[in-house]
Order: C-alpha cells, then sequence, then structure tokens
C-alpha cells in the first residue's frame, strides 16, 4: 500500500491515532524515533496491535513519515510542517491565559534589514570571490573581509552551541552568514573556491523580502535549533503563543515554560539543572487535575536554571540577532520576548505562486547618494551593489554614486549605458542633471582603450607564411604583423588550427595561459528576461559548515506502508468464536485465548463483576491455577493505566478484541 500523505486536520483521527500521535509528538517533537517506541509510549494504553494500526493510520494520512536505514531499520518521525497543527491541538485542548507580562525595563531589539545584508554579502562574493587554501579553508585575508561584512555579532549567536569544523579559525557569525548562503543555495563549496549559483541567485532576488525572511526563518529554525524535543517544542510553541500576546505583544517566557512542563512538553529535570540524557520525561499523561492547577502555580514556584535555560537564552538572543523579535526583562528579572513578524505567516507553507515583489522607487540625491526604501525590489538593488558603494545598510539602505564604483562595474560587465539607464527607470524623482552627466562622464571614460587576449601564430619560414596568408578558410581570420608572425584571435583558435592541419601545417601545442579569465558580475540583465526557473530553498539535507546532528535526509524515504493482515498471522486457525462473542471457556482454553492474544499483541475483553474491562496480557505464568499479568486499560489519553495480575477465576467471560470481529 503507498503512502497517500492526506492533508487532514487533527480532529478527524480516531481516538487510538490521536493517542499515539499525541504521545509521539509529545516526546519526541519531530525528532526521530525506532519503530518500537511508540509501541513503548503506549504500552498499557492500548494493546501492541492497536499501536500498530493508528501508526499504519498516520503514516498513510501523513501525520507520521518513515525513511529505511541500510540495514532495514525503519524510523518514524512527525513531519515538521505538521507540527504547527499540533500544538495548536495541544493549545486548544488546554487553552492559556495570562501569558503576557509588563513591559521589560530592558529590551535588546532585533536587527533590521538582514535580506539587504544578505544581498551585500552575496554582492562583495560575486566581486571578491572567496578562494579557499589546499586544506579547504578560506584564505585569511577573505576570512577577514567576510568577517568585516557579517551582520550578526558573536554574542548573539554564542549561545546556539553550534559545531563546525576549523572552530579555531572561524568566529561564529562568519559561519553562520557563510553557513546560512550555503544552505539557501545560494552558494556552494567548490574544490578552490566558493561559487554563487546563479540559478537559484536570480530567483532569489525576485522574491520579496518577506518569502526571503520566510525561508531564512525555516532554516533559523531546524538547522540552528538545537536537534533536542524540548527545545523543538520551545521553539515552536514560542511560535504559537504569538496569539496570546498583551496588547504590547510581550510573552512571559517563565509562564510560558511552566505551561509545557505542566502538559509535558518539557522534562522535569529542567527544574533542577539536571540535564542528564537518561532522565524521565514527566508523565506524558497528564492528569485534568494537574492542568487545572496550572492556574493557581505563580511564575516564582518554577526554578528553572541549567543548561536547558541557558539554551532557551541562546535561541531567544539568535532570534534578535536574525530580525524575528527582541527580548527583554522586567523589573522582577523575568524574561520576556515579543515577535516583531507575522510568525504564523512564516509557519505556512511555502507557495511560490503566491509572488508580491516590492515595487518601489529609489532616490537619488544630489551629492550622489541613493535612499532606497524597503519597496524597492530586491533585483534592481543587485544592480545598484554593483555599481555604486554602499553607504549604511538597515531599513532604509544608502548607496552612493562615485567614479571608482562606475568604473568597477564596467570592469565587471555592466554596459555604460546601463547605468544611466538603471537610475532613470527606478528614480522615483528622476536623477539630477549634474549627477546625470558626471555619470555619463565616467562610463563613458571606462573602456575607450582596452587590453585584448589573443594569440600569436608564428611560421618557421616565410614561404609557410605566406602559404598561410594566400589560403581562402584563412582569410580575414588573421593579421599579420612580420614575415613569419600572425596575430589570431583567442575564440578563432581551434578553427584556424584545423585549417592548418589540412595544408601541412599542423601547429604544436603549447602550455595553456594560465591567466584567470575576465571575472563577471552576475546578472547584470533584466531578470525577468532571464529563465531563473523555481529553486527550492532551505533545503534538508544541502552541505554547510555547520554540523546539525539531523541524519533522516541520508536514508531512503518509504513511500509503501505494511499489510495490516500481517499482524494477526495464522489468523484462519483461530476459532471465529473468540473474536465475535462474549463467553466462558474452559480454564485450558482461556489460556489459549490469552497466548494467542499475547502473539497478536491484541487485547482482551474480561467481564469481571458484571463490568467489562479492556485487559491488555504481556505473560501468562504456568501454575495451578495459571495466571496473568498484564494491565487494565481505558484507552483514555487523561487517565494512567494499571498493571496487575490475574487469575482465570477473577473473570466469568471473555473476547478477543481485534478490528476484524
Amino acid at each position: 500500500m503507498d503512502v497517500t500523505s492526506t492533508q487532514g486536520n487533527w480532529n478527524e483521527l480516531s481516538a487510538d491515532e490521536l493517542l499515539v500521535l499525541r504521545r509521539c509528538f509529545v516526546r519526541y517533537a519531530a525528532q526521530p524515533m525506532k519503530e518500537e517506541e511508540p509501541m513503548q509510549l503506549t504500552q498499557g494504553a492500548l494493546s501492541g496491535v492497536e499501536t500498530k494500526l493508528a501508526l499504519h493510520g498516520l503514516r498513510s494520512r501523513g501525520w507520521l513519515e518513515a525513511v529505511t536505514k541500510s540495514w532495514g531499520e525503519r524510523i518514524l518521525y512527525i513531519p515538521v510542517d505538521r507540527l504547527p497543527a499540533l500544538y495548536d491541538m495541544l493549545l486548544e485542548q488546554t487553552p492559556m491565559n495570562g501569558i503576557h507580562t509588563d513591559h521589560p525595563i530592558t529590551v535588546h531589539e532585533a536587527m533590521t534589514g538582514l535580506e539587504s545584508e544578505l544581498l551585500h554579502v552575496l554582492s562583495r562574493i560575486a566581486i571578491q570571490g572567496v578562494p579557499l587554501t589546499a586544506k579547504g579553508t578560506i584564505h585569511k585575508r577573505s576570512l577577514q573581509k567576510l568577517n568585516e561584512l557579517t551582520p550578526f555579532r558573536p554574542e548573539d549567536l554564542e549561545g546556539l552551541g553550534l559545531h563546525y569544523a576549523h572552530a579555531e579559525l572561524y568566529p561564529v557569525q562568519t559561519v553562520v552568514m557563510i553557513d546560512l548562503l550555503l544552505s539557501l543555495g545560494l552558494l556552494v563549496k567548490e574544490t578552490v573556491s566558493f561559487r554563487i549559483q546563479e540559478a537559484e541567485l536570480a530567483t532569489w532576488i525576485r522574491l520579496s523580502a518577506g518569502q526571503m525572511r520566510k525561508h531564512i526563518f525555516d532554516t533559523l529554525m531546524e538547522r540552528y535549533g538545537k536537534a533536542k524535543a524540548p527545545m523543538q517544542h520551545f521553539r515552536y510553541m514560542l511560535c504559537a503563543v504569538s496569539q496570546y500576546g498583551g496588547t504590547d505583544g510581550w510573552i512571559s517566557i517563565q509562564y510560558l515554560l511552566q505551561w509545557m512542563l505542566q502538559v509535558g512538553l518539557i522534562p522535569q529535570n529542567s527544574l533542577s539543572g539536571d540535564d542528564s540524557t537518561n532522565s524521565a520525561f514527566i508523565d506524558i499523561v497528564p492528569t485534568i487535575a494537574n492542568l487545572k492547577g496550572l492556574a493557581d502555580e505563580t511564575v516564582s514556584d518554577f526554578n528553572f536554571n541549567g543548561s536547558f535555560m541557558e539554551d532557551i537564552m541562546g535561541w531567544l538572543k539568535a532570534l534578535t540577532a536574525f530580525g524575528m523579535g527582541d527580548w527583554g526583562q522586567t523589573t522582577s528579572g523575568e524574561i520576556c520576548f515579543r515577535w516583531n513578524v507575522s510568525v504564523t505567516d512564516l509557519l505556512r507553507p511555502y507557495n511560490d505562486e503566491n509572488t508580491h515583489q516590492e515595487q518601489g522607487a529609489f532616490y537619488v540625491q544630489p551629492d550622489f547618494e541613493i535612499l532606497v526604501p524597503p519597496d524597492v525590489a530586491y533585483d534592481v538593488r543587485w544592480r545598484l551593489e554593483c555599481c555604486c558603494e554602499r553607504v549604511t545598510g538597515d531599513r532604509m539602505v544608502v548607496y552612493r554614486i562615485t567614479r571608482e564604483s562606475i568604473t568597477e562595474a564596467i570592469e565587471l560587465g555592466m554596459k555604460a549605458k546601463e547605468i544611466p539607464a538603471l537610475l532613470d527607470k527606478y528614480s522615483r524623482t528622476g536623477v539630477p542633471e549634474h549627477v546625470r552627466l558626471a555619470v555619463e562622464q565616467w562610463a563613458g571614460n571606462v573602456g575607450r582603450t582596452a587590453f585584448a587576449t589573443v594569440t600569436l601564430l608564428r611560421c618557421g619560414t616565410q614561404e609557410d607564411a605566406d602559404m598561410v596568408a594566400r589560403h581562402p578558410a584563412l582569410e580575414g581570420l588573421l593579421e599579420r604583423l612580420g614575415d613569419k608572425d600572425f596575430m589570431i584571435p583567442v575564440h578563432s583558435a581551434d578553427r584556424i588550427r584545423k585549417a592548418l592541419a589540412a595544408i601541412g601545417l599542423s601547429p604544436r601545442l603549447e602550455p595553456k595561459n594560465a591567466d584567470e579569465p575576465a571575472h563577471h558580475y552576475p546578472l547584470l540583465t533584466e531578470i525577468e528576461n532571464l529563465d531563473a526557473g523555481r529553486s527550492l530553498f532551505s533545503q534538508e539535507g544541502r552541505a554547510g559548515l555547520v554540523y546539525t546532528g539531523r541524519t533522516l535526509h541520508f536514508y531512503e524515504q518509504e513511500h509503501t506502508l505494511p499489510d495490516p493482515s500481517g499482524y494477526f498471522p495464522e489468523r484462519s486457525t483461530v476459532p471465529s468464536s473468540w473474536t465475535k462473542e462474549w463467553r466462558s471457556y474452559h480454564t485450558s482454553t482461556s489460556r489459549q485465548l490469552m497466548e494467542q492474544a499475547i502473539r497478536w499483541q491484541a487485547a482482551v475483553g474480561l467481564r469481571i463483576s458484571g463490568k467489562e474491562v479492556k485487559w491488555i496480557p504481556e505473560s501468562v505464568v504456568s501454575g495451578d491455577p495459571w495466571s496473568v499479568t498484564g494491565w487494565y486499560a481505558s484507552g483514555m489519553d487523561e487517565e494512567t493505566p494499571s498493571r496487575a495480575t490475574l487469575q482465570p477465576s477473577d473473570w466469568s467471560d471473555m473476547r478477543l478484541l481485534v478490528p476484524f470481529t
């Protein structure tokens, strides 16, 4: 059976499917789990076969996906794009009140203009390049330039605890900048240098700032956030509760953590600072009484500390560095956070058909500065980056036109007439006349002379040279310089070589010129004339500089489901009355029925004192009389199953509980 990945709502799931999904979600978030781990999470609440059937249903609807390792081990996980709906489910089942807090006395404001900062970094890489040493590290001089370009500060990113090679050479802020560009597919690492991928860049600069921000946010959430379930829960819950912010939007981090602790999203050891990986989670089946008691607790009753709280602070600082929000502290020392982006929009699936690129214009000033408001399209900014010097970068970016910037732009491949045309087309108030004249003069003075790469053809004798000069196939391709020498264009060398070979004057091969080819700035033409295609940004598994610890993309995606009939081997040999009727049996038959339930990992219905109960047997113990250990199970998420040992005399009637009755 193939996986259909139907997009449905969580409240359309069966009770068993919802129970399994919720427990997997609370314990693992979207982190990978072994196939047997959901069985352990539902032990005593559902029978093994009920859990298997629930997993089958969840996979068929796309709530769970699976990969297979090379040795056949199956790994399950909840897709990241399903997480927002599951946090909304938790909030619907356990509403959160009072998440807002007082306005902080100290505020660390978000950086602005990250999208334009990244564009500037890309333009400098396009012009200067990023060469690598023989060991594969960035040359020291290039690294220094990159350090000066990075929009991040080290203190804002150190709390992420990132791991990467050559940490003794690379500052964390530069690593994140380059890693982000690599992860978005805008850069690629080759043997001798980093190279801009022009097709991806062409698509990128046609996006709006909001669309760029979404791709950056996706990368931030799942590449730089720690791959641990409690931290993944925190990252997404901070997004989910954005709707609960007060009038000024400040979210109490302590209250949020308190709520997460009560519903089981973070482990109890977060309270004490004991971060042992073997520590158990809080009971993942929180009782209704516990949830109601949440309102009676105060923030001060919860003393979060240790490395877990350090991870949270590191994440808040990173969000601020990426321009997503502000963090602060109140007079009592309480940590709080405020989003300055529509985080619900950022979490929605990306739709490349819904493209609304900015259509604004810039302002050319009499002092040769260009003021670029936020609504100027990024393909326009890309060409400004080529022909202007950037003065400042923020929401309003300022460029300056200089003689040197015009000269460099033309040397990089921009045509002289394209620069004044660019200014005329996108200047809202026109171009001051003296600025126009200066730009035209500067552009006109470049390229009046030029170095040309040509090849010298030298003949052994004057007679051979005369033969070459008379050959009709070489007419117009050669310029004679003397008795025995000709100057030929480089691009015609192969054609001339073939003609010379035909008349018996085949030239001997010479070593190729080792000079670097002329460097050109990419995408100087109108972007709408390019076949940019669709690029998948923030793609899982792209090679970067940071070690993420995520490995699912290395394994083969499993697109088929097992046949549920395989859960019930030798079904035809089991009496139909065992599954269809409530009956009393001889103790030996009762034992056979119970052992069959264990083989199928199924539940058994028992009538005890006139009441029907669901019993999940674990093992049969021989004796006189024999007994069976297992659980009384309600199948309800808010109740804890109880374990016991029963003897045949403890029940009157029984029935094998399977789905095909």
